[in-house]
């Protein structure tokens, strides 16, 4: 095994030529090169395996017990490298792997059709969801576990670039029964929705439930007021209940990405969906 390792693939495609060709003269020809040369490397790789692989047969060679073993090892060698080259290849351009997307808890909704239509570009990829609040979709690109993110802004995040998407209004979501229970907020965001709600409408709420359709059944039972954004309201059912626009209370959208890392192939068709 050591010693294979010590040749390099053009030696085993001179020697499958050889093999195929069943003359030097002739594998020499096919891979244009000159004959002594060739007879040359054949030599080094007897040599080094310290075996025969091919002996002379009148006018001809005949291909040792040994040599037969080496061209099937190197047959399949050379066609894992070719796979591997196709396959590296794919993926630098997009065509293949995986892209990794971390997703806002508010923002989920609006995956489903950049998802099909992803999908639908490029059928051979795997995509992997992450749904999460946007301080802790900012740790997971740092921890190089996602490679891009659909946050709320505000966030605080050093080596991470920011590509603003849109800016949307805020709504106060209630059973029309129930205008004052108590304020419970879609999830704790840390430095994003949740700094923005408490500058812009004055929310002072320790109440957070991160699950919006459980949020969205509280209110329908009349055991809560919630706020949420324009975007997120397109995908409930609001059917019986009051939805009043906050003043000046609006949530900007951005996708993220580490500076570092910059944008791969996927990323780049991902982010090209997503602003079409």
């Amino acid at each position: 095994m050591k010693e294979m390792m010590n040749m390099d693939l053009r030696q085993y495609r001179y020697f499958c030529a050889v093999v195929e060709e069943q003359s030097v003269t002739r594998a020499a020809e096919r891979l244009r090169m000159a004959q002594p040369a060739l007879t040359q490397q054949i030599r080094k790789m007897e040599e080094l395996l310290g075996v025969r692989l091919i002996e002379r047969a009148g006018r001809g060679i005949r291909i040792t017990a040994s040599g037969e073993r080496l061209y099937e090892r190197a047959v399949s060698l050379l066609r894992y490298e070719a796979e591997t080259r196709i396959e590296v290849s794919d993926i630098k351009e997009g065509r293949t792997g995986i892209l990794r997307i971390g997703v806002n808890t508010l923002s989920a909704g609006r995956l489903t059709g950049w998802v099909q239509e992803m999908k639908r570009r490029h059928p051979r990829i795997t995509m992997q969801i992450h749904q999460g609040e946007s301080a802790a979709l900012i740790d997971r690109l740092k921890d190089h576990a996602i490679d891009v993110a659909l946050v709320r802004l505000p966030i605080e995040a050093q080596g991470v670039t920011i590509e603003w998407m849109e800016e949307e209004p805020f709504y106060q979501i209630h059973h029309p029964d129930f205008p004052d229970a108590d304020v419970i907020i879609p999830s704790q965001e840390g430095l994003g929705v949740f700094q923005t709600l408490s500058q812009q409408f004055g929310v002072v709420s320790q109440e957070t439930c991160s699950d919006v359709l459980t949020l969205i059944g509280l209110v329908r039972s009349g055991q809560a007021v919630t706020l949420l954004p324009e975007s997120t309201l397109r995908e409930l059912d609001m059917t019986g209940l009051v939805r009043e626009r906050l003043p000046d209370a609006t949530s900007t959208t951005a996708l993220v990405w580490l500076t570092e890392d910059g944008q791969s192939a996927l990323t780049q068709q991902w982010v090209s969906i997503v602003h079409e």
